[in-house]
């Protein structure tokens, strides 16, 4: 029985003990403007990883877009697999899911827009959100968003300039490629400009 109980133990502990490997992510972004115009010759800071990884302040690579507004970089990463809604409100599938940091100007402020991607068998979900620094210098301020006013403001100074967006809109994403062959991002990302409530 003694011998049973350690090698069920032993089992356990070696399941535990699994670290998952990095895989490696080739990344083409393009930047534009809100009329589709590449931004060309933009300094940006791009990281890929989890939400505590590309929130910091050194992470990722500072890179500049080309002529077509595009950057492209290879790197590896840690894809977490998660549950995530579906069309049902019912059901929940299976996901693959990895975040892309790009850090831009933001009215004169540097800005960290996380960009969320779940790959399912469905397509690519993609959802973008803006966090300023901390007092730390941690990218983990998100904007304050008014629901009276459907506006935003930066996290501190909620009582001022109100922003008709966060900064940046989610264009288009796609994620594809697994484990064995490696993931495949393409995002593109508009700039936008802002009018004052």
């Amino acid at each position: 029985m003694k011998i049973v109980l350690s090698a069920a133990f032993l089992s356990l502990l070696s399941l535990a003990s699994t670290t998952v490997q990095a895989e490696p992510v080739a990344l083409t972004l393009k930047l534009v403007d809100e009329a589709g115009k590449p931004l060309a010759g933009l300094g940006v800071r791009v990281a890929i990883g989890s939400d505590a990884e590309i929130s910091a302040p050194g992470s990722g690579q500072q890179l500049a877009t080309d002529a077509a507004g595009v950057i492209r970089m290879q790197t590896e990463a840690t894809i977490d697999r998660r549950n995530v809604s579906s069309t049902s409100v019912f059901a929940r599938q299976p996901a693959e899911h990895l975040v892309v940091g790009v850090e831009l100007d933001l009215i004169g402020r540097r800005a960290l827009y996380r960009v969320r991607l779940d790959q399912t068998k469905a397509g690519t979900v993609g959802q973008i959100n803006a966090f300023l620094a901390g007092a730390g210098g941690r990218f983990d301020q998100p904007l304050t968003f008014h629901a009276d006013t459907q506006s935003w403001s930066l996290p501190d100074d909620p009582a001022g300039l109100r922003l008709t967006g966060i900064g940046a809109e989610l264009e288009a994403q796609s994620m594809t490629g697994s484990a064995e062959t490696g993931r495949t991002i393409t995002l593109t990302i508009a700039k936008q400009g802002f009018k004052r409530r």
